[in-house]
């Protein structure tokens, strides 16, 4: 019957003291953990100021405070810095403007019909996107021929977003005014929308204002095209599509 042989001694403790100093800053670190005879060994100060000082020079500072931290622990709390992951990337909507229909309505007094009323499918807006929510649509062919916009004159407009399938409805806009004049070609109309309903579209702490603009066809005014879109109010720029669909998509979607 073989004999078992007894369980090699550990290596002399100056052994240990002579090999750590030979360790990179990983295995020093990986060592420590053997024991607590070994943390204390491979903790030692004379151990770890060198790494600290050819890696981070400027770490000599901070050494010199009082009191001074643990090289040990100023070398760790650094490459921690130094390799910290970035942040995640924001979520991806869950929406894409194929998902939506665009209501637009206009109404000016003594009016019986719309001056304007038109309905867009999100998917004729996506070439015109360029990745903002901005869009130029012409309305050439669903406004009134018969009907003009006189300056100074109030105006309703009405801009509704909707699920396909008529999964939701968001109200974009409902204002009553003068509009601001552009030139003698354009009316602009803003209202400030409500903020985000969830964290997902938190990236608009700023406030947003839906945006529709009225293009007239020179003097006759009347209405050829109109401009849709959502601003940030800080920055006066307008909100990209991934963000605008995000927050949408807090409203339309349950």
């Amino acid at each position: 019957m073989r004999r078992e042989e007894p369980p090699s001694p550990p290596p002399p403790w100056e052994v240990v003291i002579l090999v750590s100093q030979y360790l990179d800053p990983s295995t020093l670190a990986t060592s420590s953990c053997v024991s607590k005879a070994w943390r204390t060994a491979m903790s030692s100060p004379n151990l770890w100021l060198p790494f600290c000082l050819s890696v981070y020079p400027s770490s000599s500072h901070l050494l010199s405070l009082s009191p001074p931290p643990s090289p040990r622990i100023l070398f760790s709390l650094l490459n921690l810095a130094s390799r910290r992951l970035p942040p995640p990337p924001p979520p991806s909507p869950l929406l894409s403007l194929s998902h939506l229909l665009f209501t637009l309505d206009v109404f000016i007094p003594n009016l019986t019909t719309p001056l304007l009323s038109t309905a867009i499918k999100g998917e004729d807006l996506e070439k015109e996107s360029h990745n903002v929510f901005h869009f130029d649509v012409d309305v050439s062919a669903a406004a009134s021929t018969a009907a003009v916009v006189e300056k100074q004159e109030d105006v309703r407009v009405v801009w509704m977003v909707m699920m396909k399938e008529w999964g939701g409805a968001f109200m974009m806009m409902e204002v009553k005014g003068k509009g601001r004049e552009v030139g003698d070609t354009g009316l602009w109309f803003e209202e400030e929308v409500d903020g985000p309903k969830c964290c997902a579209a938190a990236a608009e702490r700023g406030g947003m204002v839906a945006e529709v603009g009225l293009v007239f066809s020179g003097q006759e005014r009347g209405v050829i095209k109109v401009s849709l879109g959502l601003m940030r109010r800080d920055g006066c720029r307008y909100v990209g599509l991934r963000d605008a669909l995000l927050y949408l998509q807090s409203y339309l979607l349950p």
